[in-house]
């Protein structure tokens, strides 16, 4: 499911990109790779169990926790030491919006959206705009990026 949400989130940024004043090219490999911290979790835990070798009885609580507050970092981590760049590494680290960022991201935002876009196709629920724009503090205009969307949805 992981890899699905962030395949599915690349093509989404780059179509949003361009609302955010971000390079359509960037915004879809960063989207790419934007839970990558939640691939660096699961794969300590199979690193964990090949070397115990048993299975690792994981409270499904926990491991919910863990991935909801340790992915953003993880993943910033992982894409500064793979040379990403200061600002992929942030938007990555940044990109669920928690708290009142102190300056305009553009690509964190983009990822914001078409994580939320990505993950309401999936569920086949609706996009709520007011909603994820006030939670995301999004700066975009919210009427340009769903044109976009809906264009995009027309075309498949």
């Amino acid at each position: 499911a992981v890899w699905t949400l962030m395949v599915d989130a690349g093509p989404t940024a780059r179509l949003l990109a361009p609302a955010f004043g971000v390079d359509a090219e960037e915004a879809f490999a960063v989207a790419l790779l934007h839970d990558v911290g939640k691939l660096v979790v699961f794969d300590r835990i199979s690193a964990l169990r090949v070397s115990k070798r048993t299975p690792i009885a994981i409270p499904e609580q926990w491991l919910s926790i863990v991935l909801d507050q340790l992915h953003e970092p993880l993943g910033a981590v992982a894409a500064h030491r793979w040379g990403l760049g200061a600002a992929a590494a942030d938007a990555i680290g940044s990109h669920h919006r928690r708290e009142r960022p102190a300056a305009l991201h553009p690509l964190a935002e983009t990822l914001f959206l078409a994580a939320r876009v990505a993950q309401a196709c999936h569920s086949r629920e609706p996009i709520e705009y007011d909603g994820i724009w006030s939670l995301g503090q999004l700066s975009a205009d919210a009427r340009r990026c769903a044109e976009q969307l809906e264009g995009r949805r027309l075309a498949a």
